[in-house]
C-alpha cells in the first residue's frame, strides 16, 4: 500500500508513492519526505515569493540537506498595479521586483515559517539553492499584477531526481499561506519516470526547465536580487538542520515480545510507562487515540466523516448519510476523539426528545463516552442514576450534556441556553426539523440554532434528509455551517444556481452569476481540487484547461459560450464540483457504497432487498367486526373533536391498533372500557401509542378530561364489540404467518417478526410458543424475554442478540419497533412485518435493522402482511407501486412519506360517504408528489461526493487496544488489581476499595455483552484512576513538555539530540535506553515542541479566522440585499430613493451602510425593484420596510461582533 517500501531499491522506486494525495493525507511522512531523502535534486516552482510561500515549499527540505542534494526553486512577485504601471512608464523592473520580494520577508509569523527559512537559509549560503523569479506577461509584453497573475501560479509544481536518474513529479492545487498550510488544503496528483505516468512527468520537467531559462513564451525570468538573497540568509543557522519542523522522528525500536510477561520492567520504568500511557490522549502531533482505543471499528465511510470532522475541525458540517449508515457513530466518534485530545471541553448535544436515550447509550456503547442527559427535571447519569437539577445550575456544572431539541426551544430554555457560556461544540439531530413555516417565518428550533451558532465553536447538524420539499430549506441548515458571500445572501441565489446549473429554469445559463458564486466558493476553498484540475486538463490539454482556469479564477474577458462543447461541459463540471454543498455536507447513500465496493474500496458485503406482499382476506365474521368497529372509531372521533378539538386523539390510537390485529385493539379497547366504568384510572395508553409527531400533546390530560356522564352510548358500544371479538374464533392473519413460518423455516435459520404493539405480539407468542416452543423470544420496549422452564423469562439485550445470531437455541424473534432502534440484526436474512405503521418510514427503520453493511445473506427476504381491501392496503398498494415495495431504501422520500401517516389517519377517520372520492384525491396528490421526488437530483447528482475522493488519511496512533491491553498487565500496580473472570475469556474485575467492576478491551466481547460490562479505554473513569495511580517518574534521559493547554510532548534526549517520542513501542524503547541529556538536546526539544503546538494552534485559529470571514462575508451579502429592498421602498414611497437618504435617517441604516456601502451594481438593482414595489400598498410597503428596519438592526449587530 502507499506509504510502505517496496524493497531492497534504494532511490525513489524503493518507496510505494500514491498517485494521489488529497484532503487530510500526511503529505509530509508520506510523500516529502521519502521523496526528498532519496533525491539529488530538486526542482520546485511555488507561488507568490512570501515567507509563508518558502515555508510550504521548504516542506521536509532538511532530508535534502543530509542527502546532500541541491533545489532550485521557481517564485513570483506580487505586483501591485502601482508596480506596473511604474514598470510601464520606465521604472527599473528588477528594482521594483526587489522591492516587492524583501516586502514579503518583513514579517516571520510562525516558528514553522523560520525553521523552514533557515533550511533554505542553509542551501543558499552552501551554494546548494538557487532561487529564480518568474513573471507572467500581458498581450503588452508588461507584467501582470497580483490579481491578473495568480491563475498562472495556480498551479504548484515540483520534480524529484535521484541519483539513479528516476524522478517523481507532482502537481496540485494549493493556498501557499500559512492558512493554507495548517488548514491542510493541499491535493497533490503525482506522476513517475518509470510507469505510464511517465509522459505528464516528462510535461512538468520540461515547463520547469523552459521558465527556469527564460524560453517560455509571455513569461520573464529573472535571477534573484542580492538584496533579496542576502535577507533570506539572516535565517542561516549555526548548524544545518537535520528534522522538518513537523517531522516524527523514529526511534530504533527493538522487537517487542508479543507474550504477556516476557519483557519485564522494574518499579521505575512501570510508572514512566503508566505516566506516558496516561498523557497519550494529549500527545502533540498523536492522531486517532479514540478511534484506535474506541469499542467498535467504524467502517471505512464512517471514519472517513471522522477523519473529516476531527482534522477540520472547527469547522463546521452537514452530516446526511442515508438512513442506516451511522450518522450517530460518526458525531460519537469524531467527538471522542475531540474531548480526549482536549482540543473541546464544552459539548452541547440536541436530539428529538425519543431519541434522547438512544444517543446516551450510542455514546457509550460505541464511543465509550457516559454522557449525562436531561429528563424530566432529573440529570441521568449513563449508568442510570439521576438526581434532580435546575437549568441554571445544569449548564453551569455539566460541560457535556444531552438535551431534548424539543425542550430547548422552548423560550425559557432557550434563554438560559443563550445566557450559558459559549460552547465549544453544538450537536444537532434530525437538523432537518430546523425549518420555516409556510409563511416564511422560522420555526423555535432554528432561531434557537441561528443564536446559538453564534455562541459556539464548531457545529455539526445530522440529517438523512436536509432537503425535505425544496432546495431553500437545505440552504437553511447550511447557512448556520456558513456559506461565502452571496451564497449566504438567501435561499433564492442558491436555488438559482443550481437549477441553473440542471437546466430546469428554461433559459440560457448566466455565466456572470455562475462564475461569481463558483468563485466565491473558490476563495474559501483555496482553489480548485487538485484531481479534478490534474485529470481535466489531461482530457481537454493544457491551453483549453488554462481559458477554464482563468475563467473561473478572475474576470476574464472571455465568453464561456464560446468554449468548445467539451470545454464547455468541463465548466459545468467545476461548477458543480465546487460548491459548499459539497464542502459542508458529508453524504453516503447505499448505492454509492457499492460503487466504493465495485472499486475496491470497500471489502463487506452489501446485500440486495427482495420484498413480497401477502395479502390477507377477512373472513366474513373479521370482515362485520372490522367495519362495526372503524364504524365505532370513526363516530366517536367527531363527537369528541366537537366537543372540544383533540379529544378525538383517542380514537385515532384505536384505529391504528386495528392495522395491527384483533388482539391489539380488543386489549386496548378493554382498558378503554375500564377507565369509562370508573374501575381504573389508567386511560390505557402506552409509549407505543403516541407517534413522534405527537409527543408535543399532552395526550393523558386530553383523554383524561372527557365527562365521563357523557360516554354512556360509548360504554354500550364497547361492551357489545368486546363480546364479538371474544367469540372471534379465528384470525387469518395470524393463519396466514403460521403458514408463511413453515415455509421460510425452510429456507432461513432464523426468522425475525416486527409488530407495531407489544398487545399484539402477547398474542402471536401466545400462540407460537407451543409450535416453536423455546427457539421463540421477544424483544421488546420492556427488554428481552425467552421461553425457559414453561414460562417468559428476562433476558438482556446481549445474550439474546447472542442466542439469535448462533441460532439454535433461538431461531424465531418477535420484535416491536422498539428493537429498530435496539438490535442489529444483520446476522439474519428473513424479515416479517406483521403490520405496516402508518408511517412508512418507521417500515424503513425496520428494514435497517437487517439491511447493514456486513449482512450475512446477499438477500434479504422482507414479507409484508396487509389486510385486503382496507384504506391502509390501497394507500400501500399504490405507494408500493412506486417504491416497489421498499425493495430500495426510501430516505430520500422520507419527507413524504412521513406524510404519509397523516394522509391515512384523514382517510381512515373520514365518514364512509366521502371516503372513496377523499381516497383518490390523496394518492393522486401522493402520486404526484413521488413523481416530482423521483425526477428531483439535486442531492443525488450534485451532492454525493466522487467513489475516487473515499480515501483514509492514515496516520499509525500511538497506542492500540491490543498493545493498552497487553502493557496494562505488565505495571505491577495495575495488573494486581485485576483478577480473571473464572468463565469468560478476556472479561477481568476490579476490586478497587468498596467497588467492584468488570470489564474488557476485547471489542467482540463487549458487544456481546454490553450489560454485564464496561469497556476499558481512554476516557472512562476507571482507566483515568489506575494509570494516574501507577504514573511515576521519568528516567534523566526523557523529558515530559506540557503547555498551558495541556497539551504534552515527550522526547528522548541522546547527547545534543531531541527525539520526539510519538508512539508507545518507541517510548518502550526509549525508557530502556539510556542517553546522556545536554542543555543543547533540552532547548532543541523545548523548541521542536513550541513549534508543533504553535503549528496546531495556528491550525484552528486560521480555520476560526476563515469561518469568520465567511459569516462576514455572507452577512454583508445579506446586508446589501436589504439596503436595496429599502432604498427602493424609500423611492417608492416618495421618500429618496438614493442610500444617502436611507443613512439619513439614522440607526440602524446609517450604521449598515458605513458598514458594507453600495455600489453601481447595487443602484441598477434599485431601479430594477422599484417598478415590481409600485405593485403593492403603501401599507404593505410600511409594514415590509418595518420589518427590514428591524433585520437592518440584527445585522448591525452582527456585522459589528465579527469586527466589520
Amino acid at each position: 500500500m502507499p506509504g510502505e517500501y517496496a524493497g531492497d531499491a534504494p532511490g525513489l522506486r524503493g518507496y510505494l508513492f500514491a498517485h494521489r494525495y488529497g484532503e487530510g493525507d500526511d503529505r509530509l511522512h508520506r510523500f516529502y519526505l521519502p521523496a526528498l531523502e532519496r533525491s539529488v535534486r530538486y526542482d520546485r516552482a511555488t507561488g507568490f515569493f512570501s515567507s509563508s510561500a518558502l515555508a510550504v515549499a521548504a516542506a521536509g527540505v532538511a532530508r535534502l540537506i543530509a542527502n546532500g542534494g541541491r533545489m532550485r526553486l521557481l517564485v513570483g512577485a506580487a505586483l501591485s498595479p502601482e508596480d506596473v504601471q511604474a514598470i510601464v512608464h520606465g521604472a527599473d523592473l528588477r528594482a521594483v521586483v526587489q522591492e516587492r520580494l524583501l516586502q514579503g520577508l518583513v514579517t516571520v509569523e510562525t516558528l514553522l515559517e523560520r525553521e523552514r527559512l533557515a533550511a533554505l537559509a542553509w542551501l543558499v549560503a552552501e551554494g546548494r539553492l538557487e532561487l529564480r523569479v518568474v513573471l507572467p506577461l500581458g498581450w503588452d509584453g508588461q507584467p501582470l499584477a497580483a490579481a491578473e497573475a495568480a491563475p498562472y501560479f495556480h498551479a504548484k509544481y515540483g520534480v524529484f531526481t535521484d541519483a539513479a536518474g528516476d524522478r517523481v513529479a507532482f502537481v496540485g492545487s494549493v493556498n501557499e499561506t500559512a492558512a493554507g498550510w495548517v488548514q491542510n488544503y493541499e491535493e497533490l496528483s503525482v506522476y513517475f519516470s518509470w510507469d505510464e505516468s511517465r509522459r505528464y512527468l516528462e510535461d512538468i520537467a520540461a515547463r520547469f526547465e523552459r521558465l527556469w531559462q527564460g524560453e517560455e513564451h509571455r513569461w520573464r525570468t529573472l535571477t534573484l536580487p542580492e538584496a533579496v538573497q542576502q535577507k533570506l540568509l539572516q535565517y542561516r543557522p549555526d548548524e544545518p538542520p537535520l528534522y522538518d519542523p513537523l517531522e516524527r522522528v523514529q526511534v530504533p525500536v527493538s522487537e517487542v515480545c508479543e507474550e504477556t510477561g516476557d519483557y519485564q520492567t522494574g518499579p521505575d520504568v512501570s510508572g514512566a510507562i503508566a505516566r506516558f500511557l496516561l498523557d497519550v490522549p494529549r500527545l502533540v502531533g498523536a492522531r486517532w487515540v479514540g478511534l484506535a482505543t474506541a469499542p467498535v471499528v467504524p467502517w471505512p465511510h464512517q471514519r472517513r466523516v471522522v477523519e473529516r470532522l476531527v482534522e477540520h475541525f472547527p469547522e463546521r458540517f452537514l452530516l446526511a448519510d442515508e438512513v442506516g449508515l451511522g450518522k450517530t457513530i460518526e458525531a460519537a466518534l469524531a467527538l471522542r476523539e475531540l474531548l480526549l485530545s482536549g482540543r473541546v471541553q464544552r459539548v452541547l448535544l440536541l436530539v428529538p426528545g425519543g431519541l434522547v436515550r438512544q444517543w446516551q447509550e450510542e455514546l457509550l456503547d460505541k464511543a465509550a463516552l457516559a454522557v449525562p442527559r436531561f429528563d424530566a427535571g432529573k440529570l441521568w447519569d449513563a449508568q442510570g442514576g439521576s438526581s434532580p437539577i435546575g437549568a441554571k445550575e445544569l449548564l453551569e456544572t455539566q460541560p457535556v450534556l444531552l438535551l431534548s431539541s424539543h425542550l430547548a426551544k422552548r423560550r425559557e430554555w432557550a434563554e438560559q441556553l443563550l445566557q450559558a457560556q459559549p460552547w465549544d461544540l453544538v450537536i444537532v439531530d434530525e437538523a432537518h426539523h430546523a425549518r420555516r413555516d409556510a409563511e416564511g417565518r422560522p420555526n423555535r428550533l432554528l432561531s434557537l440554532l441561528r443564536a446559538l451558532s453564534e455562541r459556539t465553536r464548531g457545529l455539526w447538524l445530522l440529517s438523512a434528509t436536509p432537503m425535505q420539499l425544496h432546495p431553500s430549506e437545505l440552504w437553511e441548515l447550511l447557512s448556520l455551517l456558513g456559506l461565502p458571500g452571496q451564497w449566504g445572501a438567501g435561499p433564492d441565489d442558491f436555488v438559482r444556481y443550481f437549477a441553473q446549473l440542471r437546466g430546469s429554469d428554461g433559459g440560457a445559463p448566466d455565466w456572470d452569476f455562475l462564475l461569481t458564486l463558483a468563485r466565491e466558493e473558490l476563495a474559501v476553498r483555496g482553489g480548485l481540487d487538485g484531481q479534478f484540475v490534474g485529470s481535466t486538463r489531461e482530457r481537454l490539454g493544457l491551453a483549453r484547461w488554462q481559458r477554464i482556469e482563468r475563467l473561473l479564477s478572475m474576470d476574464s474577458a472571455s465568453d464561456p459560450r464560446s468554449l468548445d462543447r467539451d470545454s464547455q461541459a468541463a465548466l459545468y463540471a467545476a461548477l458543480r464540483q465546487h460548491t459548499p454543498v459539497r464542502r459542508l455536507m458529508l453524504r453516503h447513500t447505499r448505492s454509492l457504497l457499492r460503487r466504493y465496493r465495485e472499486e475496491g474500496l470497500l471489502n463487506e458485503p452489501l446485500a440486495e432487498r427482495d420484498p413480497t406482499v401477502v395479502w390477507v382476506t377477512l373472513t366474513d365474521p373479521e370482515r362485520e367486526l372490522y367495519d362495526r368497529i372503524e364504524e365505532y372509531i370513526t363516530e366517536f372521533y367527531a363527537r369528541y373533536e366537537a366537543e372540544r378539538p383533540g379529544l378525538g386523539f383517542v380514537m385515532t390510537i384505536y384505529r391504528r391498533r386495528l392495522t395491527s390485529s384483533f388482539a391489539a385493539v380488543r386489549l386496548s379497547l378493554e382498558r378503554r372500557l375500564a377507565f369509562l366504568e370508573r374501575r381504573s384510572d389508567d386511560v390505557g395508553l402506552t409509549e407505543e401509542d403516541v407517534t413522534e409527531e405527537e409527543l408535543d400533546r399532552d395526550v393523558q390530560e386530553q383523554v383524561g378530561d372527557i365527562d365521563r356522564w357523557a360516554t354512556e352510548d360509548e360504554i354500550r358500544y364497547l361492551r357489545r364489540f368486546l363480546e364479538d371479538l371474544q367469540r372471534l374464533r379465528r384470525d387469518s392473519k395470524r393463519e396466514h404467518l403460521l403458514v408463511l413460518l413453515e415455509r421460510l423455516f425452510a429456507e432461513s435459520e432464523t426468522i425475525a417478526v416486527f409488530t407495531e404493539y407489544y398487545d399484539t405480539l402477547l398474542d402471536l407468542r401466545e400462540h407460537l410458543v407451543p409450535i416453536y416452543g423455546s427457539q421463540v423470544a421477544c424483544y421488546s420496549g420492556r427488554g428481552g424475554e425467552v421461553w425457559q422452564d414453561g414460562k417468559w423469562q428476562p433476558i438482556s439485550r446481549s445474550e439474546l442478540a447472542a442466542l439469535f445470531r448462533e441460532g439454535r437455541r433461538v431461531r424465531l424473534l418477535l420484535c416491536t419497533d422498539a428493537a429498530s432502534e435496539g438490535l442489529n440484526l444483520q446476522t439474519c436474512g428473513v424479515l416479517v412485518n406483521y403490520d405496516l405503521p402508518w408511517n412508512p418510514m418507521r417500515v424503513e427503520q425496520r428494514i435497517g435493522r437487517f439491511d447493514r453493511i456486513g449482512q450475512r445473506y446477499p438477500v434479504v427476504r422482507i414479507v409484508h402482511l396487509l389486510y385486503r381491501d382496507t384504506v391502509e392496503a390501497e394507500v400501500y398498494r399504490r405507494l408500493g407501486e412506486r417504491i416497489d415495495w421498499f425493495r430500495n431504501v426510501v430516505g430520500e422520500l422520507q419527507p413524504i412519506l412521513t406524510r404519509v401517516s397523516e394522509d391515512i389517519r384523514r382517510l381512515a377517520l373520514a365518514p364512509q360517504s366521502a371516503r372513496r372520492r377523499e381516497l383518490e384525491h390523496l394518492l393522486e396528490e401522493l402520486e404526484r408528489e413521488l413523481a416530482q421526488r423521483q425526477e428531483q437530483e439535486l442531492l443525488q447528482t450534485l451532492l454525493e461526493p466522487d467513489a475516487a475522493a473515499y480515501e483514509a488519511t492514515g496516520g499509525l496512533p500511538p497506542v492500540t487496544l491490543s498493545e493498552l491491553e497487553e502493557t496494562l498487565f505488565e505495571i505491577p500496580a495495575i495488573a494486581g488489581v485485576f483478577r480473571r473472570h473464572p468463565r469468560i475469556e478476556r472479561v477481568y474485575r476490579i476490586s478497587d476499595e468498596a467497588r467492584h467492576t468488570t470489564v474488557t478491551l476485547d471489542r467482540r466481547t463487549y458487544d456481546e455483552r454490553r450489560e454485564e460490562l464496561q469497556f476499558l479505554t481512554y476516557g472512562t473513569e476507571v482507566l483515568g484512576k489506575l494509570l494516574e495511580r501507577a504514573a511515576g517518574e521519568l528516567p534523566p534521559h526523557l523529558l515530559r513538555l506540557a503547555d498551558e493547554s495541556g497539551r504534552v510532548g515527550y522526547y528522548w534526549l541522546d547527547g545534543d539530540r531531541a527525539v520526539p517520542i510519538m508512539t508507545l513501542r518507541e517510548f518502550r524503547e526509549a525508557v530502556t535506553s539510556s542517553g546522556v541529556p545536554t542543555e543543547t538536546a533540552v532547548r532543541a526539544a523545548e523548541q521542536n515542541f513550541a513549534a508543533r503546538c504553535a503549528a496546531e494552534r495556528e491550525r484552528e485559529a486560521a480555520r476560526e479566522a476563515q469561518m469568520r470571514s465567511v459569516r462576514r462575508s455572507a452577512l454583508e451579502a445579506q446586508a446589501r440585499a436589504v439596503l436595496r429592498e429599502a432604498t427602493a421602498i424609500e423611492a417608492v414611497l416618495g421618500r429618496g430613493g438614493s442610500v444617502q437618504a436611507l443613512a439619513s435617517r439614522g440607526y440602524p441604516w446609517a450604521p449598515l451602510v458605513r458598514l458594507v456601502g453600495m455600489d453601481a451594481e447595487d443602484a441598477r438593482t434599485v431601479r430594477q425593484l422599484v417598478p415590481l414595489l409600485r405593485q403593492r400598498s403603501r401599507e404593505q410597503l410600511d409594514g415590509r420596510l418595518g420589518y427590514l428596519t428591524q433585520v437592518a438592526g440584527e445585522l448591525v449587530e452582527r456585522l459589528v461582533a465579527l469586527g466589520a
